[in-house]
Parts: C-alpha cells; sequence; structure tokens
C-alpha cells in the first residue's frame, strides 16, 4: 500500500509542476505571443477586477501597456499593491502570485519570460545608448537584460548602431525602414501592444511616418 501511494505521488509530481503555468491555469488571461528557445512571450489581459489563480513564472521584463492597479496575493498568505503607468517597463524576478486587478478598468501588459542566457552573446561595438543617445534610453539593466526605450518624432532616422537579441514591444503601431550595412532595406515596425523577436544585428532605423513611434527593446544578455 505504501509503495503504491508513492508511485502516486511521484506520478502526480509532473502535474503539480505543470499546474503552475499560466497559459495552463489561466488561458483566460494568458495568451502566448512567441516562443522560442530563450524567450516566451506573453499577452496578459484582465478586465476591471478580475483575478487568476496562483501560478509562477521566471524571471521576467514586464511591459505595461496602460496604467493599472493591481495587488499580488503570496503563497505565504501576504499581498503587495503596485500601480504600473502606462509604457513602463519593470524587471520582475521569478515566483508564484496570484494577481488581481483592483481597478475599474481593464489592464494590459506583454511579460518577456526568460528561458536563460543566450548561447553567445552578440559583440555590441556601436551601442545604440553611446552612439545614439537621442533615440535609445536605458530603462532597465541587470545581469540578464538591458531594456531599452526607444523613440522617434515623426520623419526621424537613428544612427548607425548593435544590437544583440531582443524581444520588441511595441507601444505605438507604425511601420519602419530597417537598413542593414550592406545596404539592404527592409520594412519593419508592428502594432501597438503587439511584439517581435529581433535577431542581432547592425543597423540604421528609419521612421517613416508623420507620427511619432515609441518602442521597448528587451536585449538578452
Amino acid at each position: 500500500m505504501r509503495n503504491c501511494l508513492l508511485l502516486i505521488a511521484v506520478l502526480c509530481l509532473p502535474v503539480v509542476a505543470a499546474a503552475q503555468d499560466p497559459v495552463k491555469v489561466d488561458a483566460k488571461h494568458y495568451k502566448v505571443l512567441m516562443d522560442n528557445d530563450q524567450v516566451r512571450v506573453l499577452k496578459i489581459h484582465y478586465g476591471p477586477h478580475e483575478k487568476s489563480v496562483m501560478h509562477e513564472h521566471p524571471d521576467s521584463v514586464a511591459v505595461f501597456l496602460n496604467t493599472s492597479d493591481a495587488k499580488f496575493n503570496f503563497p505565504d498568505g501576504t499581498s503587495t499593491p503596485t500601480t504600473a503607468k502606462a509604457g513602463e517597463a519593470r524587471f520582475t524576478p521569478a515566483g508564484k502570485h496570484l494577481p488581481e486587478n483592483v481597478g475599474g478598468k481593464p489592464f494590459d501588459v506583454v511579460l518577456v519570460e526568460l528561458k536563460g542566457k543566450t548561447a553567445s552573446a552578440a559583440a555590441v561595438s556601436l551601442d545604440p545608448v553611446k552612439v545614439d543617445p537621442e533615440h535609445h534610453a536605458v530603462v532597465v539593466e541587470n545581469d540578464r537584460v538591458r531594456v531599452l526605450r526607444i523613440k522617434f518624432a515623426a520623419h526621424d532616422k537613428t544612427k548607425q548602431h548593435d544590437h544583440p537579441n531582443g524581444v520588441a514591444v511595441f507601444l505605438t503601431s507604425g511601420q519602419s525602414n530597417i537598413t542593414t550595412p550592406d545596404g539592404k532595406t527592409r520594412k519593419g515596425g508592428g502594432q501597438a501592444g503587439g511584439a517581435m523577436w529581433v535577431t542581432a544585428e547592425r543597423h540604421v532605423v528609419e521612421n517613416p511616418s508623420a507620427k511619432a513611434a515609441e518602442v521597448i527593446l528587451v536585449e538578452l544578455k
């Protein structure tokens, strides 16, 4: 009988671990935008006064798409209220929680979950923060990521610079022209609230629109 119980306990362990994944236990609020060997990117949406169930995330970067008032409940019974502004980016350490929207308006977040360090970090000799600070500013930096806020005025253009692998989160909708050192130009950009995987490269980025544009770029270390 004892061996039978032990076998049942062992067989149940993977199910318990899997049950912590918010996409599986709370698909109403969590959707996968992309998933590769370095990141999983989630789109999170809570209606007014909606709450989740207990789940966990690895180290992540949260990009808030609108102003939100939330409360995070933890397994030990404690809770922490938090307010975030639209366009804000934060590093969130790995852990378990039960989020709750305590405000009267919906809130939306793009969450970049980190799977591990890149196999080989790309060399960045033309650091955009140094060569083009007019458009690039650091908002978060630690040993896992560097998060940049990139702003373009109408018909604006950057200087040539480098980025490692990362995830771009679009705060505004629009297109861009991306030119690499070989002279080739391609279209970029996306819809507000969307995200895109960006591969390490050197380039110049131009905003061809008559409207300003803003992007959060999560660079992986």
